[in-house]
């Protein structure tokens, strides 16, 4: 046998053995050809567990690599739930040394992560993994992230979604390809790729704690699967080629929200969403809850579908000021006719600006940017309508320093002769109430420069008499 317990192969025999996995690689091509998942010439970079999907999935981009000229890199993340889920980690890198592979890793707790963000485990370990491949991909230029999905992952998705009451987007099931992240094995079951392992004596780690019924998912891949196999044997394929004519529709009416989508966004930031609800309100309420979706979902990073009944209540709130907490920390408020969806950064302590650099306020996930400029643009700062960012007056402001609102707050608005109350300022912005007291405020020696997302102070603007100009700018980040 040319493989070892690595799935190590002599390379002189990769025609051979390409051969003999025909079967496999060439359904892998044909849902290539039918979903655009990868190029020739892309840098793909393999999730890896240490699994049997995923050590699979390895296997088969291997050897259509030479074929499509493919870069192949791996990651591993462990989430630190297992005593020995260090071990999954050395034998995923020594499976890409074997292979010639570049192998990245990291640990997570994702028990203490899952804490924080106020969601399950198993949310909080996908948004870990994906995050932590989005960044590899930024910093090592991965074109595409293949992850290991089977037809059972598929037919689990599709089983717990039904049972949840979801919509057509979440019967739909898991995608083959949603943006940069590619599923080449989706239409492939667990038994197939079980005895592909098995015949090629291709080893692979046990995750012991996917035969607990300690999840969901877990109850219905141990218990209820197996009873629907015994009842109608093609139960498996015939529920995923349903799930696959669902998302077929759903694919359709997605183009027709993204559509109302855009053209009803009022605001988007990455902490923060507005939808014109007075005019949404004109659709039917199914168009209603997928654009609210959609907004969900660009703001959070992740596709998972918060319970429809939830969703109602959001879109139906009545009642100026009330809002629904969804998990991640989201909020849903409805303020003067707008549906705003936003994350509470959290207060967090005075923190004095230095130019040059980037603080971090806090937890909050915020951070602030300072930089100094002898060259004035008036024509791009006029035009600027990133909220985000803001221009000063750079020899107007003193030491600068960044706090939370303040009971009494003034300032004086961009164009006013007056000052007036931040309060009531962030009050004709619809700023609903829950949101104003994490607000950053940026101070000059003690009086307000910036309502950070919001508004200048006039009396800190740039005119055609600046010298030298003071660029702010309010980011999110990990």
């Amino acid at each position: 046998m040319l493989f070892d317990c690595l799935g190590q192969v002599d390379i002189s025999f990769n025609l051979f053995y390409y051969k003999i996995m025909q079967k496999l690689l060439s359904r892998v091509e044909s849902t290539n050809r039918k979903y655009g998942l990868f190029n020739n010439g892309d840098r793909i970079l393999v999730a890896l567990s240490g699994g049997p999907d995923s050590v699979a999935l390895f296997h088969l981009l291997y050897f259509l690599a030479p074929k499509y000229d493919l870069t192949l890199a791996a990651a591993h993340v462990d989430h630190r739930l297992r005593r020995f889920s260090d071990r999954d980690c050395k034998f995923c890198r020594m499976l890409c040394r074997a292979h010639g592979i570049k192998f990245h890793s990291k640990k997570v707790d994702v028990a203490v992560l899952a804490k924080r963000m106020h969601v399950g485990i198993e949310q909080a370990g996908r948004q870990a993994r994906y995050n932590y491949f989005s960044k590899l991909s930024d910093k090592y230029g991965y074109t595409k992230i293949a992850t290991g999905h089977t037809t059972d992952d598929a037919v689990e998705t599709f089983l717990l979604n039904l049972a949840r009451g979801a919509d057509m987007g979440g019967l739909g099931g898991i995608h083959h390809k949603r943006e940069n992240v590619i599923r080449p094995i989706l239409g492939i079951s667990k038994t197939e790729i079980l005895n592909f392992l098995k015949e090629f004596g291709i080893s692979y780690m046990v995750d012991e704690s996917n035969i607990e019924d300690t999840y969901n998912r877990n109850i219905i891949r141990n218990k209820l699967i197996p009873v629907l196999k015994k009842i109608i044997p093609g139960a498996l394929k015939n529920i995923s080629k349903a799930s696959e004519k669902i998302r077929e529709g759903f694919d359709i009416i997605d183009d027709i929200v993204d559509k109302l989508y855009q053209r009803y966004v009022l605001e988007e930031s990455n902490t923060k969403i507005v939808l014109d609800l007075r005019k949404i309100k004109k659709y039917n309420e199914g168009l209603i809850n997928w654009i609210f979706l959609r907004a969900y979902s660009r703001l959070t990073g992740d596709y998972s579908r918060p319970e429809s009944e939830k969703i109602e209540r959001a879109v139906n709130l009545k009642r100026r000021g009330s809002f629904i907490q969804f998990k991640g920390e989201i909020l849903v408020s409805n303020h003067a006719g707008k549906l705003i969806l936003g994350r509470p950064h959290g207060r967090f302590r005075r923190i004095n600006i230095i130019i040059g650099e980037t603080i971090r306020l806090g937890k909050t996930g915020l951070m602030i940017k300072a930089e100094k400029s002898n060259e004035v643009n008036l024509l791009e700062i006029k035009n600027n309508k990133d909220e985000s960012r803001a221009y000063f007056d750079f020899d107007k402001v003193g030491g600068l320093a960044v706090r939370c609102l303040k009971k009494g707050d003034r300032f004086r608005p961009l164009g006013m002769k007056g000052s007036k109350k931040v309060v009531d300022y962030l009050n004709e912005k619809g700023l609903p109430r829950i949101f104003k007291s994490s607000i950053p405020i940026v101070i000059s020696d003690g009086e307000i420069v910036w309502i950070a997302g919001f508004g200048i102070a006039d009396n800190y603007k740039v005119t055609g008499q600046t010298r030298n100009v003071l660029k702010l700018e309010l980011l999110y980040g990990p």
